[in-house]
C-alpha cells in the first residue's frame, strides 16, 4: 500500500486498503440511505414537534399569490434571514407534489444529508470509501429532529459536506478556497446562524492542525489561510447586521444546567426500554474495537472535535431569539467527529458481518421510530380530519389546558393546529410569524391578535378570564384580549379524551373531543 499527502493528511493510495471495494460500499450507501427513509412513506405528516407549524408555513408561502383568504392574513416580507432553506426548497415543490409530500421531501434530503456528509468526509481523509460512517444512520433519528429543528438540521448535513471541501482543496490557492466556501456559507446562512458557525469554527480548526503540522506559521502562509478562512464571511456578517434578525442579537439566556441533557437528547429516540439496551450495546461493541486496536481517531478531528465541545460548553441557551443554541451543537459535533474516526475493516475476520451487524442495528432503530411515529400520528391526524369541521378563511385561537399531559403524543400535537392553514386558509394564533426570524408576516389588523413573540401557548383558564376583561389585563396586553369578538374556533390541546367538560359553556361551542385535544366553536353575540 503506498500513500501520498493531501493538506498534510496521509492518504491512501490503494483502493482495497481497507479491505471494501467501492462498489460494494455504494450499494450499502443506497440500502443504508432507503432503510432511513422508509418511515417517511406512511406518515403524512411526520410528528416533529415543530413541523407542522413550519408545514404550515410552507403552505402559506406557496399559496399567498392566489389564496384570497390567506391573503387577508399573510404576507411575505422577504429579508436576508438566516432561516430561509425550507422556505426556499418546499413553497416551490407544493404545486407539484403537494406541501405533505413537498415536506417529507425536505425531511428525506436532511437524513440523507446527515447521513452521507461523514462518509464523504471520510473519503477526503482517507482516499477510499468505507461504508464504516455508515453507522451514523444510527442517530439521523434523534431528538434534534423529534423537536423539528429542521432548517439547523439540514445545516449540519451541508456543513460536514463543506468541511470536506475544506479539506480537499487544502492546498488549492487560497481564492479557490475562499470561493468554495462562499458557496458554503452563502447555503449554510440561509439554513441556520448555527450551521454557519459550526463550518467556521469545523474549518478553522482544521486549518489549524494544517499549519501546525506542516510548520506554516511565516507570515505568507498565514496571511494565505487567513483570507481564505475570513473572507467568505464578511458578506453574510453584513447581510446579518442589515436584517431582521439583528434586532434579536440582545435575545441571549445563558444556562449552565442541560449541556448533559443535549447528549442524552441526541441518543434518545422515544422508548428507554429500547434506548439504554441499545447504548450499551454500542459502548461495548466500541469498547471491545478500541481494545483490539481497530478503530483510529485522526489527530485533525481531535482538533475539530475538541474546539467544538468548547463551543458547546461556552454557548448560551438562547442566542439571537433562538432556543437550544447550544444543545443542537451535539449533532454537529457528532456527525463531524464521525468522518474523522477509521476502522480497520480489514483485520476483522468478516467485514461484510459487521456491515450486516450494523444493518440490523440500523433497522431496528427505524422499527421503533415507525413504531411510535404510526401510534403518536393517530391523534394527529384526528385533530387534522376536525379542523376540516372549520368554515374556510376561519380564525383559530390555540390554547392548552390547565394542566396538560406530557409526553411524545402531546409533543406531536404542540403544534399541529397549524394544519388548518393548510386544510381551511385560516388564521391561526400560533403560526411562526415571529420578525426576525420567519419571513411570512401577520398582516395589519391581523398582527396584534397572533403570537409575534414566539411565546408560550396560553392556559384555557387564563384565556377564558381574559375574555371578560373590558380592557389590557393586568400583566399586559395580549394577543387574546377579546378573543370572543376576533376569533371563530378555539382548540385546546393536552385535554384529557374522558373529560367532555366545557370550560366557558356561554362562549363556547363543542365541535370535536379529540384524543389529547378539544375543538370548540366561538359563540358570537346575537
Amino acid at each position: 500500500m503506498t500513500k501520498f499527502q493531501r493538506g498534510g493528511i496521509a492518504v491512501a493510495a490503494d483502493a482495497d486498503a481497507g479491505g471494501e471495494r467501492t462498489w460494494v460500499v455504494f450499494k450499502q450507501i443506497g440500502l443504508v440511505a432507503a432503510l432511513i427513509l422508509l418511515p417517511l412513506f406512511y406518515a403524512l405528516v411526520p410528528p416533529l414537534e415543530d413541523y407542522p407549524n413550519h408545514l404550515a408555513r410552507m403552505y402559506a408561502l406557496a399559496s399567498l399569490p392566489g389564496n384570497e383568504a390567506l391573503s387577508r392574513f399573510y404576507e411575505a416580507a422577504w429579508a436576508p434571514v438566516p432561516n430561509l432553506i425550507m422556505d426556499l426548497i418546499v413553497p416551490p415543490l407544493t404545486p407539484f407534489l403537494g406541501v405533505y409530500a413537498a415536506g417529507r421531501v425536505f425531511v428525506g434530503l436532511t437524513l440523507l444529508l446527515m447521513l452521507l456528509g461523514p462518509v464523504v468526509l471520510q473519503r477526503v481523509l482517507n482516499g477510499r470509501w468505507s461504508a464504516w460512517p455508515l453507522v451514523g444512520g444510527l442517530f439521523v433519528y434523534n431528538g434534534f429532529l423529534f423537536t423539528g429543528l429542521m432548517n439547523y438540521l439540514f445545516g449540519v448535513g451541508v456543513a460536514v459536506f463543506g468541511l470536506a471541501a475544506w479539506m480537499a482543496l487544502s492546498e488549492r490557492q487560497w481564492l479557490v478556497r475562499a470561493l468554495v466556501s462562499v458557496a458554503f456559507c452563502a447555503v449554510l446562512y440561509v439554513c441556520h446562524l448555527s450551521a454557519l458557525g459550526l463550518y467556521g469554527l469545523s474549518i478553522g480548526s482544521f486549518e489549524f492542525w494544517r499549519l501546525w503540522t506542516q510548520k506554516g506559521w511565516r507570515p505568507m502562509p498565514l496571511l494565505k489561510s487567513a483570507l481564505a478562512l475570513g473572507v467568505p464571511f464578511l458578506p453574510f456578517v453584513y447581510l446579518l447586521v442589515t436584517s431582521p434578525t439583528w434586532g434579536l442579537s440582545h435575545d441571549i439566556v445563558w444556562e449552565s444546567q442541560g449541556k448533559f441533557e443535549a447528549i442524552t437528547l441526541f441518543f434518545s429516540v422515544y422508548s428507554d426500554f429500547t434506548d439504554i439496551p441499545f447504548l450499551v450495546l454500542i459502548a461495548a461493541a466500541i469498547g471491545i474495537a478500541i481494545r483490539r486496536g481497530l478503530v483510529r481517531f485522526h489527530p485533525a478531528g481531535v482538533i475539530v472535535a475538541g474546539i467544538l465541545t468548547i463551543a458547546f460548553l461556552a454557548m448560551p441557551r438562547m442566542a439571537f431569539g433562538s432556543w437550544m443554541a447550544d444543545q443542537r451543537l451535539v449533532v454537529g459535533i457528532f456527525f463531524m467527529s464521525l468522518g474523522f474516526i477509521s476502522v480497520d475493516l480489514k483485520r476483522l475476520e468478516n467485514h461484510n458481518a459487521f456491515f450486516a451487524i450494523c444493518l440490523v442495528a440500523i433497522a431496528f432503530r427505524i422499527v421503533d421510530v415507525s413504531a411510535h411515529w404510526v401510534a403518536i400520528s393517530q391523534p394527529l391526524l384526528e385533530l387534522r380530519t376536525s379542523l376540516r369541521t372549520m368554515q374556510p378563511g376561519s380564525r383559530l385561537l390555540v390554547t392548552q389546558a390547565d394542566d396538560p399531559a406530557e409526553g411524545a403524543v402531546d409533543a406531536a400535537l404542540s403544534h399541529a393546529p397549524n394544519l388548518a392553514v393548510i386544510e381551511r386558509s385560516a388564521l391561526v394564533s400560533r403560526l411562526f410569524v415571529v420578525p426576525g426570524k420567519q419571513i411570512l408576516r401577520a398582516r395589519a389588523g391581523h398582527a396584534e391578535h397572533v403570537d409575534t413573540e414566539d411565546g408560550d401557548t396560553p392556559t384555557i383558564s387564563r384565556v377564558i378570564v381574559d375574555a371578560d376583561e373590558k380592557g389590557p389585563s393586568a400583566d399586559g396586553p395580549h394577543y387574546w384580549d377579546r378573543w370572543p369578538d376576533f376569533y371563530d374556533y378555539l382548540i385546546v390541546l393536552g385535554t384529557d379524551p374522558d373529560e367532555t367538560a366545557n370550560p366557558a359553556p356561554d362562549l363556547l361551542q363543542i365541535m370535536h373531543n379529540g384524543r389529547g385535544f378539544q375543538l370548540y366553536k366561538v359563540r358570537k353575540p346575537s
